[in-house]
């Protein structure tokens, strides 16, 4: 039997998912990290608007979720924690409400000095790209 990764996905406010998985793939600040069992030890920020999936995760063979700060820590004994500032999960995802968001920030004008309205926009967009929307 293949070692697989224990991984879990928590924020703030609650622990969104926990199990076990082939392969974490998350976006980072430095670019995207793939993690698989026997992965040496990293700690990374998770770049704004991130989608981590995890590969294996289950029935369905994949776990999505939309993370808006915070880390991936990948420990010895193949242990991988997502923590965010803000979660969801693609399934707790408002589509329609994520697209007006989306929408919303985008009609504001963002210029690069507007961080806000930038962190605004990556935001949605992650929620909709974890719910499996084109965007």
């Amino acid at each position: 039997m293949s070692k697989k990764l224990s991984v879990e996905i928590v924020s703030p406010e609650r622990e969104l998912w926990a199990g076990e998985g082939d392969m974490v793939i998350a976006k980072t600040t430095d670019g995207e990290i793939g993690v698989q069992p026997g992965h040496v030890p990293v700690l990374a920020l998770l770049a704004p608007g991130a989608v981590v999936r995890v590969i294996g995760g289950r029935e369905n063979g994949e776990v999505r979720a939309a993370a808006h700060g915070g880390f991936i820590s990948v420990s010895d004994g193949n242990r991988v924690s997502i923590l965010a500032e803000v979660a969801e999960l693609a399934e707790d995802v408002d589509v329609s409400r994520a697209k007006a968001a989306l929408a919303a920030a985008e009609s504001e004008g963002i210029s690069l000095e507007d961080a806000e309205a930038q962190a605004r926009v990556a935001r949605a967009r992650s929620r909709l790209q974890a719910a499996g929307e084109s965007v």
